[in-house]
């Protein structure tokens, strides 16, 4: 599905990569239309840089695995470093959500840390999970920082389980989370956050969030306007 001169952009920006990164992809014969377009896109990815390990597994037979793995549905893709799998994509990777994917697996493989310093201390600090959700269309300009920071968190901490989700492919999500525009950022399922925050907000938002411990669902933003 890439073009020689995308495909050649793409080489470019994986030789970034210093470690190998492993990608699982997750996909079914079965009630899944955008499966095969997924296998398509990871398949002309893995041709693009010896640093990328790419599997591909089967949801409905391969499922011991799936479980381990806390995937549910698909396609799925999981990007990580071979010791977790933490960083998840639910949906075809097309469009803005492919340059989301691409970022990830360069994070992943890259040599620097891209988190800011005080996401890292906010994260250092982190005693309780963090389940992040975040709603995405590959039309939406605004929603790949969303994603991307939700993934970094997600890598750089065990506390934290990142699901980047395209919320037209799975409209039974998207109704149970009142998702109306994107990017939507469900966290821990009480939490929610429209628009793309930055980290600071974001950080600074959740430290809050976490310490009032609400029992009912909460705008992460009252937490910044209240400050």
């Amino acid at each position: 599905m890439l073009s020689d001169n995308d495909a050649q952009e793409v080489r470019k920006v994986f030789g970034a990569l210093v470690r190998d990164v492993r990608i699982k992809v997750y996909t079914q014969e079965l009630e899944c239309p955008t499966c095969r377009d997924t296998e398509i896109i990871l398949k002309e990815l893995d041709g693009l840089s010896e640093r990328l390990k790419v599997s591909f597994l089967n949801l409905q037979t391969d499922r011991d695995e799936a479980e381990k793995d806390g995937v549910d549905r698909a396609p799925a893709i999981i990007v990580s470093d071979g010791t977790h799998s933490r960083v998840k994509f639910y949906g075809t990777p097309s469009g803005y959500e492919f340059s989301s994917l691409l970022t990830t697996i360069v994070d992943t493989g890259g040599s620097e840390e891209p988190l800011i310093e005080g996401t890292v201390q906010f994260l250092n600090d982190l005693d309780k999970n963090l389940d992040m959700q975040v709603f995405v269309t590959p039309a939406c300009p605004h929603c790949p920082p969303a994603a991307v920071l939700a993934s970094r968190m997600a890598r750089y901490s065990s506390f934290v389980r990142s699901e980047v989700i395209e919320a037209n492919e799975f409209p039974e999500l998207s109704r149970k989370f009142k998702v109306q525009g994107v990017p939507r950022t469900i966290v821990n399922g009480i939490f929610f956050a429209e628009g793309s925050l930055s980290e600071t907000m974001m950080t600074n938002a959740l430290r809050k969030g976490l310490a009032d411990d609400p029992s009912d669902e909460t705008n992460l933003l009252d937490y910044l306007q209240n400050n």
